[in-house]
């Protein structure tokens, strides 16, 4: 929340005016003032910047002013930001800085002056940007908290890597619980253990081995990997494991996010697992798919999930369909026999009374454990 408290003027300088933030259940009270593009400096620590710098500049980039600028101009969506300041003709959100005037939040923006202050040096516009100062006092955690509120859970959302990555710095280096994060951020907790989770084997493992422009996109392999719970069990259970999912995402074994949800399945077949090692992906679902045709057909799919559920029937839904039930219930029940046997028919399928019989008494006994 801001307020507006009151207004200054000094003598040959911009207006400055008092204004106030609400911050993690304070009052915290900062100037409006439109500074020189010149005095303002970019934050290396930065999540849009210090999770991504060292990858394409090397580890002491962070430190170079110019270094990070390029990083900045280089993404598409600066020059989009850009175009937009160019055409409002100005910024419709004050950046924030620090009482150093070093960016805590607004570093794009600070760039696309800094361009648009290059490109028409005699243009009023471009000469200071508008800015919100922060009060010496102001300790960084809160200015983690004010980045996490706008950027992980608010409308300007950095990119899937950055949100994990500063999820991750107010746990380790802040030392908020995952019940806190949770709480501020407005996630579930289980959401924040695998963005940190996911983050930690992306930076530590993944980036350390695999260093080249867009290797960052491949965080969301990472996310799913701990996210489905077979997955994520398989993960935490051995470091090696991880090291194994990394390389098979860097060599693009696994090429595509779809192939990590499969990847479960793989990991159950040892003929699957032999040839996804060896062969690829697609070699690994063909041997799959000869064992569970579920996988690849919509149909047999389908026939799985009604099977699973026909079997848990609920004794309402049976009951619909006896001889004092439902007529539709009646009539949904003999079109899927007729559809069954015909396509059994057609398939060469060959009934197994026994079997069929066997499967009725099972049923009957969950159907009378149930009254």
């Amino acid at each position: 929340m801001m307020a507006r408290l009151k207004t200054e003027i000094a003598k040959d300088s911009p207006v400055v005016e008092v204004d106030e933030i609400t911050l993690d259940g304070k009052r915290v009270v900062v100037r409006n003032q439109d500074l020189q593009v010149e005095a303002l400096h970019l934050d290396p620590k930065n999540p849009r910047i210090a999770n991504t710098v060292s990858l394409e500049f090397g580890p002491k980039a962070a430190a170079l002013e110019s270094a990070i600028e390029e990083l900045l101009w280089s993404d598409p969506d600066v020059r989009d930001l850009y175009r937009q300041v160019v055409v409002n003709g100005g910024l419709i959100e004050r950046i924030i800085v620090r009482p150093n005037f070093v960016v805590a939040e607004g570093n794009c923006r600070l760039v696309v002056y800094r361009r648009l202050r290059e490109k028409f040096p005699k243009d009023a516009r471009w000469q200071r940007v508008p800015a919100r100062v922060l009060p010496e006092e102001i300790p960084e955690r809160d200015i983690a908290l004010l980045l996490g509120q706008m950027h992980v859970m608010g409308k300007n959302a950095w990119t899937p890597f950055e949100k994990a990555g500063h999820v991750y710095k107010l746990h380790r280096e802040y030392v908020l619980t995952q019940d806190e994060i949770a709480s501020r951020l407005r996630m579930s907790k289980s959401k924040v253990n695998q963005l940190i989770r996911a983050f930690e084997a992306m930076q530590s493992i993944y980036l350390q081995k695999y260093q080249k422009p867009g290797s960052v996109r491949k965080f969301s392999y990472f996310e799913e990997l701990f996210k489905k719970p077979e997955l994520r069990e398989w993960a935490t259970s051995n470091e090696e494991n991880v090291r194994r999912f990394a390389d098979w995402v860097g060599t693009e074994r696994i090429s595509q996010g779809m192939h990590v949800r499969d990847l479960g399945r793989i990991l159950k077949n040892p003929e699957a697992l032999k040839a996804f090692e060896e062969a690829g992906f697609s070699e690994a679902r063909k041997l799959l798919e000869e064992d569970d045709p579920a996988i690849s057909s919509p149909l047999f799919k389908t026939m799985v999930e009604t099977t699973e559920l026909l079997r848990e029937a609920r004794l309402d839904d049976i009951q619909r369909a006896g001889p004092d039930g439902n007529p539709a219930a009646h009539r949904i029940v003999r079109e899927l026999e007729d559809a069954l046997t015909r396509f059994m028919e057609l398939s060469g399928v060959v009934r197994q009374p026994a079997a069929a019989a066997e499967r009725g008494e099972a049923q009957e006994r969950r159907i009378g454990s149930r009254r």
